[in-house]
């Protein structure tokens, strides 16, 4: 592995603006910072702030804006997916699939979504 020039990390170079975190996770606080994490894009999604059928950004980018590690940002993720809010789709991305409050709704007697019954994708190819 090479030194970086001039004392500084080039991956720091190449991220230019996506290096300032936007939003604060609470390190001190007696939660995890995935579950921090996941909570708040829960929070997001529910307000529509990342809305149904959109794309999530990279885990790279993610784990930027909030100033985590990777693997903080694939854990975090990985919640959303294990809540229903999320669909990892292989070589297309992460798509938001459903907001917390539909998720009340259900398919049953009992108002419980049936397992693993999340939302159709199409692939239209793109």
């Amino acid at each position: 592995m090479t030194e970086p020039r001039n004392g500084q990390n080039p991956l720091l170079q190449q991220a230019g603006e996506e290096q300032v975190v936007r939003y604060h996770l609470q390190p001190c606080v007696m939660t995890y910072l995935y579950d921090q994490m996941a909570d708040h894009m829960t929070e997001r999604i529910a307000s529509g702030d990342l809305a149904v059928n959109t794309m999530l950004p990279a885990e790279g980018p993610l784990a930027r804006q909030y100033g985590v590690s990777l693997g903080t940002a694939r854990r975090a993720t990985n919640i959303l997916r294990e809540r229903g809010l999320v669909m990892k789709l292989r070589s297309k991305g992460t798509y938001v699939v459903a907001r917390p409050e539909a998720d009340t709704g259900g398919d049953d007697a009992t108002g419980e979504p049936e397992p693993g019954h999340l939302a159709l994708v199409q692939d239209d190819g793109s």
